[in-house]
């Protein structure tokens, strides 16, 4: 059993024609690889800005709180009776 290896064929030029083809013609996954990445800078850029540190340190509650008051069923008022109704 022998392999026919082509010494002419180097990875390396292989994966440069492929990029400069990718680069060169409109595809729809090159178009969708652009939108996803400018996506996801957008979400970064926005989670560091906004969403990172709590406004004030003295706002933190420990995670029991937070997970009772989540999870927690509001008792209904049997009394009020359905608002709609009237």
């Amino acid at each position: 059993m022998t392999l026919a290896l082509n010494r002419n064929s180097n990875p390396r030029s292989n994966l440069r024609k492929r990029f400069a083809a990718w680069v060169r013609g409109p595809t729809l996954a090159r178009d969708i690889a652009i939108v996803l990445a400018i996506k996801f800078a957008l979400l970064m850029v926005l989670k560091y800005a906004f969403f990172n540190h709590p406004q004030a340190e003295h706002m933190s509650l420990p995670p029991e709180q937070v997970a009772q008051a989540l999870l927690s069923v509001p008792a209904s008022h049997p009394s009020q009776g359905d608002q709609h109704a009237r």
